[in-house]
């Protein structure tokens, strides 16, 4: 299992680890309004819950990439692969606020070791065969995502949350955990050299910030964190339809933006990235804006033309977003002289914090009005924000000192 590996086995061994972290993480999304009836919280407590893993996220991109870099992508993957699921299995017993605060950030820390490991490799991927696989890698995440966001919705009132979380953990850990020994002669290895190894202050002194692509990323992808957050739920009391039908308008946005993601080269021959990134935000944030408004204010009688407006909605916004996200992330990587781990972990700090603060404002907005529709303009205006910051996808741009 150790043996070298040709450049097209590397990339469906990776694009599959992918496929199944999407189809792992997003499991328990469309099932979130039987998490939060289990914990007995109101929409304002339970948003501010789940946005704790964020705490684990930050600590995550802020070491996992060093000590990769230190001591390789083998063990860390390995090791990242069972925190990520062992704590997603115990999250869905939990009763208690604080014991599911504590699993929460142990869950955040999980999924940021994990997409720090993958992307790492998928960089390390690039610089040796010279392929870029971040937007299909990107295409395929949400290729899982979708798929399980079927399943968990074909399995509401059919198979009880535990039952499916825990069985699904552990056929995941095994299956990404059998991929990762494939990919072992190819991975990342341990720098050991003096000179490029980190201290614990360096993790802090050697910290830049690329305020253009990191702005820009954060604008981009919250749209798909408040739809993964709210989605579900939005659909389900603003409609009052079953849970397992409220999960479509989610099911669709994430089926447009895998179609976004593994076409968007098709178009790069027309006209340069940046130029479909403003396109591309402007067809997202309009449109979905505008749907949700009106959808919104159709009287009651009308709920399946407000359940179509929805998914139409969620469908272009999942196209326009789909591949703005990668293509801030591999400029993060082409403007920065440092080790892609680090670049990775890095990179999301800062990404990571703003989300942070994003989600809490939301989930009061929400608490405060009643009105989640209200508080998706947020998303929606920072999707079009993200105009503004992508002129930094220029092949030529460089890191302002």
């Amino acid at each position: 299992m150790a043996r070298d590996i040709d450049h097209s086995l590397e990339q469906k061994l990776l694009h599959t680890l992918f496929f199944l972290f999407g189809f792992g993480i997003m499991a328990w999304v469309p099932r979130f309004p039987e998490v939060k009836a289990h914990l007995g919280l109101q929409n304002g407590a339970f948003g501010s819950l789940m946005s704790t893993g964020s705490i684990g996220a930050f600590f995550g991109l802020l070491t996992v990439g060093h000590i990769i870099h230190r001591f390789g992508a083998f063990k860390v993957t390995i090791l990242s692969i069972l925190i990520l699921f062992s704590s997603l299995s115990v999250l869905v017993h939990i009763r208690s606020s604080f014991f599911f605060l504590i699993f929460s950030i142990a869950f955040g820390f999980g999924i940021t070791a994990v997409h720090v490991s993958l992307n790492s490799q998928g960089f390390h991927f690039l610089e040796r065969s010279k392929i870029n696989l971040i937007t299909s890698s990107a295409g395929y995440w949400s290729a899982g995502a979708l798929s399980t966001a079927i399943v968990s919705g074909f399995l509401v009132g059919k198979v009880g949350l535990i039952v499916h979380i825990n069985a699904l953990s552990a056929i995941l850990t095994i299956s990404m955990i059998a991929l990762v020994f494939r990919l072992r002669s190819v991975l990342l290895e341990s720098n050991s050299e003096k000179e490029h190894d980190y201290s614990i202050k360096e993790i802090f002194t050697g910290f830049r910030i690329d305020w253009p692509v990191s702005l820009g990323m954060a604008c981009a992808v919250y749209l798909e964190f408040a739809i993964g957050d709210w989605g579900t739920i939005f659909t389900k009391d603003r409609l009052e339809i079953n849970a397992g039908l409220s999960a479509t308008p989610y099911i669709v946005f994430t089926a447009t933006m895998i179609c976004g993601r593994l076409l968007i080269h098709r178009l790069l021959p027309r006209a340069p990235l940046y130029m479909w990134v403003k396109r591309a935000a402007l067809l997202a944030g309009i449109s979905f804006g505008i749907c949700i408004i009106v959808a919104t204010h159709l009287a009651p009688s009308l709920k399946w033309w407000s359940f179509a407006l929805f998914t139409i909605g969620f469908g272009l916004a999942g196209l326009g977003s789909s591949f703005i996200g990668p293509s801030f992330f591999a400029a993060a990587n082409r403007r920065s002289s440092q080790p892609s781990a680090v670049v990775v972990g890095q990179f999301g700090v800062i990404n990571n914090v703003l989300i942070f603060g994003i989600k809490w404002i939301v989930a009061w907005t929400i608490q405060f009005t009643g009105s989640i529709a209200l508080a998706m303009m947020i998303p929606t205006v920072m999707i079009i924000g993200s105009v503004f910051f992508a002129d930094s996808l220029k092949e030529d741009s460089k890191v302002k000192v």
